[in-house]
């Protein structure tokens, strides 16, 4: 009997996946007897083509202390380059990058500092998300001349930052003529100039912590806190609305901009030597792209600028604004179909 039961239940896991399977690839791929969903006047997809990339990036993740009135105090890192690689297919976009200490541009007078990131993107017609994770350790105050008197290097090896960034946005024209696969990926390329207006959704989740408070004891009535404070934990949830634009030259050249900002519901907790500060509010987002390459028919090369910026406030006339932004170069290749049966379940 026991046996019986077991044999059926395995019958249904197995039904229930078969299905689950078949509507996840439903979802994601496109029936090829169909004609294109795009107009392929302004569009030429790839995107059966496996693509594989070398990235490059400079990369700026600051945390700054910024005042109403005055001037803003900003911690940045040591060695602003990362190295690593991306993987694109069909509708999965997959890039990670680290920093690598011989090929950093150190100066040992500003400490260590050490990054890494991923990221990993859905990008469909008119709908695309793309989350990422960022970790930074080590940071120096910049104009230290300005806050301790002093021209000395103030190094916070102890100060960290974390993020977890998810944007989905959602393309307003429904005439089918720009593509984000072609603005970022290059797995399409845009033909034709065009643009669109977009709608979004944005999320953050970041946490900066220091093993003692981030804003030293002298500068504590500087900045109108009753107490130091050392760490910050924050979620911003809201909406976002720009334009997004490609402009199409020499058949295989382009030019890239976007920007999107945004308000945001903020959730805030702040760390004191004597408690944990707990309040919400709301908060102010952007996001801004700008990028320029080739995209041939089977290389690219791409240069692209992206910019995250968040601010929320912490105490009276007195905010906190964590910024991440990049330049990147990237050279890849289109490899064609892989033809692993095993990518069309999950509708690759």
């Amino acid at each position: 009997m026991r046996s019986a039961w077991l044999y059926l239940f395995l019958l249904l896991g197995g039904g229930l996946h078969a299905q689950f399977g078949k509507k996840v690839e439903s979802l994601l791929t496109a029936d090829v007897n169909k004609a294109p969903n795009y107009d392929t006047a302004y569009i030429a997809t790839y995107k059966s083509d496996l693509v594989i990339s070398l990235v490059t990036k400079l990369q700026l993740v600051d945390v700054a202390i910024e005042q109403d009135q005055g001037e803003d105090l900003t911690y940045s890192i040591n060695g602003k380059e990362q190295y690593g690689f991306g993987l694109d297919y069909k509708w999965l976009s997959v890039e990670a990058t680290f920093n690598v200490p011989a090929l950093t541009d150190y100066d040992p007078s500003l400490g260590n500092s050490s990054s890494k990131g991923l990221g990993l993107g859905f990008t469909g017609r008119r709908l695309w998300a793309r989350g990422f994770w960022n970790t930074t350790k080590g940071y120096y105050l910049n104009e230290p001349e300005r806050w301790t008197g002093s021209q000395d290097p103030e190094v916070r090896e102890d100060l960290r930052n974390r993020t977890y960034l998810l944007s989905l946005n959602y393309a307003l024209s429904g005439k089918q003529r720009f593509s984000q696969n072609a603005a970022l990926f290059q797995m399409e390329r845009q033909k034709k100039s065009a643009g669109t207006f977009v709608t979004g959704l944005s999320a953050w989740h970041t946490t900066i912590s220091a093993d003692s408070s981030i804003l030293s004891p002298a500068l504590v009535d500087t900045f109108q806190l009753a107490s130091g404070f050392s760490g910050v934990q924050r979620l911003l949830i809201g909406v976002t609305f720009g334009y997004t634009h490609s402009f199409a030259f020499w058949h295989k050249g382009f030019i890239h901009a976007a920007v999107l900002p945004g308000l945001t519901y903020a959730d805030q907790r702040i760390t004191t030597p004597t408690e944990v500060l707990h309040g919400t509010g709301t908060a102010a987002v952007a996001e801004f792209k700008l990028g320029a390459g080739f995209n041939g028919d089977r290389w690219y090369g791409a240069l692209t600028t992206s910019y995250y910026y968040s601010t929320a406030q912490i105490s009276e006339k007195l905010n906190l604004s964590t910024n991440y932004g990049f330049v990147r170069f990237a050279v890849g290749i289109r490899l064609g179909d892989p033809g692993l049966k095993v990518l069309e379940k999950v509708g690759l």
